[in-house]
């Protein structure tokens, strides 16, 4: 445990550590009140299980830095997990547990445009992290395709992962709604959420209008992301050079043989 602490702390900053932890403070008080709330009827339990999820997933990088030197997630830099950390707050804290989804109009549709950069911006650092691992060298081009078709999988997996929540949640005999997807008309009628990226002609196809807005913005999100990283691909150039690094790297190693 020591060791594993003292690495965490080499691998990122303490600003990084206090902001890492506001966010999560206001989770668990999400947590807090939607437990409360679900014991006074007023909330599904989908909502307290959706803060848990996300909580988690703002511990992902400590969790990879658990992993052997040899996973390619311990190359993983401290600074995506502020990124992420952020997102899943906007989406649970922000969406979900002060319903912003519902109450301004253009709130899932920055998160999902938001999303596609990030996740082309985790892929290409996944990349990176694999060339640091297996000390291979690799082109810009096949770096950013790989980063792109990373951020595609990951929006699909998203949009499955909402469907699946849905599919679990709903319940016909007790009338209960998983709304992760958003395809309720009834829940969105009334609100600024009635209206789509794509103002669908019959509102039985709201639901396919919304959640093909979602792909769409993904796909904007994560095409400006990777034309940003074609003009400046920056792990792949100046002082981050990550080939330049990997040179270096086999270039100490061979000499370590010789000497020996």
């Amino acid at each position: 445990m020591k060791e594993y602490l003292k690495r965490v702390r080499e691998n990122c900053t303490t600003a990084e550590i206090i902001i890492w932890w506001i966010f999560r403070g206001l989770m668990i008080y999400a947590l807090i009140r939607s437990l409360i709330d679900v014991s006074n009827g007023t909330r599904e339990m989908a909502d307290p299980l959706q803060v848990v999820a996300n909580l988690v997933g703002m511990f992902a990088w400590e969790i990879f830095m658990m992993f052997p030197k040899k996973s390619m997630l311990r190359h993983i830099p401290s600074y995506i997990q502020i990124v992420s950390i952020i997102m899943l707050f906007c989406g649970s804290f922000g969406g979900k547990f002060l319903n912003l989804y519902y109450e301004l109009r253009l709130w899932d549709s920055g998160m999902h445009l938001i999303s596609g950069v990030l996740t082309v911006l985790l892929g290409y650092q996944v990349v990176v992290a694999m060339q640091l691992r297996d000390k291979v060298k690799c082109s810009v081009p096949v770096a950013l395709l790989c980063a792109l078709g990373y951020s595609f999988f990951v929006s699909t997996c998203w949009e499955l992962f909402e469907f699946t929540t849905d599919q679990v949640m709903s319940n016909a005999a007790t009338g209960a709604i998983g709304d992760a997807q958003h395809w309720s008309f009834a829940l969105a009628q009334g609100t600024p959420k009635e209206a789509t990226l794509f103002d669908p002609i019959y509102p039985d196809r709201w639901p396919l209008m919304d959640t093909m807005g979602d792909i769409v913005l993904n796909s904007v999100g994560a095409i400006i992301a990777w034309v940003g990283l074609k003009i400046y691909p920056f792990m792949h150039k100046g002082k981050h050079d990550v080939n330049k690094q990997i040179e270096e790297m086999l270039k100490a190693e061979e000499k370590e043989l010789v000497t020996k």
